[in-house]
């Protein structure tokens, strides 16, 4: 009988655990895959379009901003209230590129 409660209790604490993470996960403002929220992403492209920066059609490859464009996107983007990003491609992808030779051409 006392074999039986131990196992009741071990189920009910790792049930009780799992539902806690559960939750806590739901309750994150950003994706599972740490990518920006539906707000920050809403930003990124209102002030890609403010800057003057076009989307490329589909199949092609994107330009890289100007001098110009670079510098409008970072301070629409502090407006906003989102720090600019400093690294590109998502975790350990890589340092955001030199100014100079910044992004594809």
């Amino acid at each position: 009988m006392k074999i039986s409660k131990k196992i009741l209790m071990t189920a009910a604490s790792i049930i009780t655990l799992h539902s806690t993470s559960f939750a806590l996960a739901q309750q994150s403002e950003r994706p599972r895959g740490g990518g920006p929220s539906a707000e920050q992403r809403a930003a990124f492209q209102a002030c890609a379009e403010a800057a003057g920066m076009e989307r490329p059609e589909p199949g092609q490859r994107p330009t890289a901003p100007t001098e110009e464009q670079r510098t409008a996107m970072d301070a629409c983007l502090k407006e906003k209230g989102i720090e600019p990003p400093t690294r590109f491609g998502g975790p350990g992808r890589g340092e955001r590129p030199p100014r100079e030779s910044a992004g594809v051409q």
